[in-house]
């Protein structure tokens, strides 16, 4: 029977009610939390693509001729965020033309232009009608209000002496016939270094590109380059990308949890359980049945004495714990008194008779004698 129990102890102790409670708390606090962890890196995932902008904008230049003193361009720009400082880089290859090697230094003015601007559909010009030496319609319909920043840069075509430039031509002949080595130069200018747009003025939507070098510039290929500068946050996000990811998922998963803990918590004390409140009821009703604590004492374990009829003596009730106490003292005194005391008082109670009220009722201590007897009869 032991080894019994023994083994069903635990079986019954991981069956109890307390224990399938804890398994059902446990599986809504794990299924709660996957699903809060799937959240916290959605919530990550948001969070990394609207505070870390694209790091890098690449933007193709057509220039436009003929309808101006110089060569323009208007760039679309997307993606730029303020309060984040920016780097703008202009890329231009140039054929090593006589009129480009004659024309010397020129001036690339680079105007950043906020959303407000609209820009204008230029009529394309037909056969006959020859284009106005004019500033452009573009250049022409810019506003102060629109301008967020303008810069200028000069640039100019590496120099090459007529020696070297010969020397070179003819050792890099063959290159030159099977079209892998051309006679261009590649020119890059920084146009703008750790440029930042504050909240109030915004962040440009559009760039106009003009390069003040006239209509003879001969150009093969322009392209503008904005990068970003990281810094702080930013620059550990996008630099330790696993790392910073782990970090913020766990952050946003123990803020949701405390959060989840709370507010249970709180649900808990607004609209306790059935059993609890059972409980509390319980309670109360043991406190209010101690005794003492009621205005009326209970009647029932209470000794009281009632009146009696003719001479004999009154009547006395004692509770029931009490009479079990009786009980004992009586056995005890009849293991002390000898048989022929008890006989004697067995003849002298037979004289006063019984009071037919019950053994619960004692006069004096007839009563102990008469439940002597009682026992003794029963004991033969």
């Amino acid at each position: 029977m032991v080894v019994k129990d023994l083994v069903l102890t635990p079986f019954r102790v991981a069956t109890s009610k307390p224990a399938q409670k804890t398994y059902i708390n446990l599986i809504l606090f794990l299924s709660t939390s996957l699903t809060l962890l799937g959240l916290s890196t959605l919530a990550y995932v948001l969070f990394y693509y609207l505070y870390v902008p694209q790091i890098g904008i690449e933007r193709p230049i057509h220039l436009q001729y003929g309808d101006g003193p110089h060569p323009h361009a208007l760039i679309p720009l997307t993606s730029l965020v303020p309060s984040q400082p920016y780097t703008i880089h202009l890329t231009l290859t140039l054929p090593r033309s006589p009129p480009n090697l004659t024309l010397g230094p020129f001036m690339l003015a680079l105007t950043l232009l906020s959303s407000s601007y609209k820009p204008i559909v230029v009529p394309t010009p037909t056969i006959h009608v020859h284009p106005l030496p004019t500033l452009s319609l573009y250049l022409t319909s810019i506003q102060e209000p629109d301008i967020i920043h303008t810069v200028r840069r000069p640039a100019l075509i590496p120099y090459t002496s007529r020696l070297v430039s010969l020397s070179t031509r003819i050792l890099g002949l063959p290159l030159y016939i099977l079209g892998l080595r051309t006679e261009t130069s590649t020119l890059e200018v920084e146009l703008a270094e750790n440029l930042v747009f504050n909240r109030k003025d915004g962040v440009p939507a559009y760039a106009m590109l003009e390069v003040q070098a006239g209509q003879t510039l001969q150009v093969y290929d322009a392209t503008m380059y904005v990068r970003a500068r990281f810094g702080g946050l930013r620059w550990w996000m996008w630099n330790h990308r696993i790392l910073s990811a782990f970090v913020g998922i766990f952050t946003f998963w123990a803020c949701s949890n405390i959060v989840m803990v709370f507010s249970w918590t709180i649900l808990r004390v607004l609209f306790p359980s059935q059993e609890s409140s059972t409980s509390l009821t319980r309670s109360e009703n043991e406190v209010k049945n101690e005794p003492g604590t009621d205005e009326e004492p209970d009647l029932s374990d209470t000794p009281r004495t009632f009146p009696t009829y003719g001479r004999q003596a009154p009547l006395r009730y004692e509770p029931v714990v009490k009479k079990e106490e009786a009980e004992e003292d009586v056995l005890a005194e009849t293991e002390i008194a000898p048989l022929g005391e008890a006989d004697d008082e067995d003849d002298e109670d037979g004289a006063f008779g019984d009071s037919g009220l019950g053994t619960s009722y004692s006069e004096g201590g007839g009563g102990r004698r008469g439940g002597v007897r009682r026992r003794r009869e029963k004991g033969g």
